[in-house]
């Protein structure tokens, strides 16, 4: 017993010498209101509500059609000490038969190069691709890579590496496995992530990890309410600890209720960000826990993304999206975050 407890210490002391990162998703690259509301007081939040860091997806495209909101969006988050997290993610070349496995690859590979170089030292962490788990997934009417035909109009968990098309993973393996060497060669010391859709998709971890061996460096999860507790999925399953059997550190990008506020839920979204802040944040191999996200999207309609955000924006007046107020799950994560520091 001595010996077991002396182990947990060190295990947990290892860990914790790094700081737990806080962050916050936005698509200040991408999206109508993220662009109409300025990005000086986007960060201004990120900042009021105690987090480090701000994850924002960028595609090739927009890296050649933006670099100069890009190089605007890092140099005011360097004056509020907020550090970026890039989701690098593809394009139409993931889904297209006329790109081959070698063309998608060296066209990541060549994306992530230019994007890292431009970086260097300034973005320390990249993250490659976001759940392309679900693009390999395999659908009704299809045979895994061992003849077994998938009867069934659900997708499977994603619990076992037979779960994804083996046409679709290997295109998103070359692209994964091509922004990973690109980051590396224009920044050895950057660190990648690659992350999931979350719930059981660890069959799409195994593949990359003990098959291909693609040599990322932390492993990202998601994570949304009714996936349940982390610790205890289905009531038995810690996933937390499956997943540090990969001997990685753990980061939560993305975590929310799911819907987040909509249908005037704003109490229990607020519940639940602060109960699954604190819960996290407390655990040992948890490294990060990144709320998704900063901003609301109304423009994706009543039955869309359009109720995740911590801050509500509003159309009132006709002229663009505007700020229309923090909710209350602002002001509790915020209190977690302040709490647990």
């Amino acid at each position: 017993m001595t010996r077991f407890v002396f182990a947990l210490v060190l295990f947990c002391t290892a860990v914790r010498a790094q700081p737990f990162a806080w962050g916050v998703n936005g698509h200040p690259v991408s999206q109508e209101g993220y662009w109409q509301v300025p990005l000086t007081t986007q960060l201004d939040w990120v900042k009021e509500l105690g987090a480090g860091w701000y994850r924002c997806d960028i595609s090739a495209a927009s890296f050649q059609a933006n670099t100069a909101r890009i190089d605007e969006l890092l140099a005011e988050a360097e004056k509020r000490g907020i550090r970026l997290l890039p989701v690098l993610v593809p394009g139409a070349e993931l889904m297209s038969e006329k790109t081959s496995l070698p063309q998608l690859q060296a066209a990541a590979s060549e994306f992530a190069r230019a994007i890292v170089s431009r970086y260097r030292g300034r973005i320390t962490h990249w993250e490659l691709g976001n759940e392309l788990d679900l693009f390999a997934l395999i659908r009704k009417g299809e045979t895994t890579r061992g003849g077994k035909l998938w009867e069934w109009d659900g997708a499977p968990d994603g619990s076992s590496a037979d779960d994804y098309h083996h046409g679709r993973y290997e295109r998103a393996r070359a692209f994964i496995q091509g922004l990973q060497g690109g980051v590396k060669n224009a920044d050895p010391a950057a660190l990648t992530l690659v992350d999931t859709a979350g719930w059981l998709h660890h069959g799409f971890i195994e593949r990359l990890v003990n098959e291909n061996r693609v040599p990322f460096d932390i492993l990202a999860w998601h994570w949304y309410s009714e996936m349940g507790d982390m610790t205890k999925v289905r009531g038995t399953l810690d996933l937390i600890a499956l997943l540090k059997g990969y001997g990685k550190p753990l980061w939560i990008t993305e975590i929310n209720r799911r819907d987040g506020s909509k249908g005037g839920q704003e109490q229990e979204a607020a519940d639940y960000l602060a109960a699954t802040a604190k819960q996290l944040r407390e655990h040992p191999a948890v490294e990060a826990f990144f709320v998704y996200e900063l901003l609301d999207e109304p423009y994706f309609g009543a039955d869309g993304e359009s109720d995740y955000g911590l801050v509500k924006i509003s159309r009132e007046g006709g002229s663009g999206w505007k700020d229309s107020g923090k909710k209350l799950a602002f002001e509790k994560l915020r209190e977690v975050i302040q709490s647990q520091k």
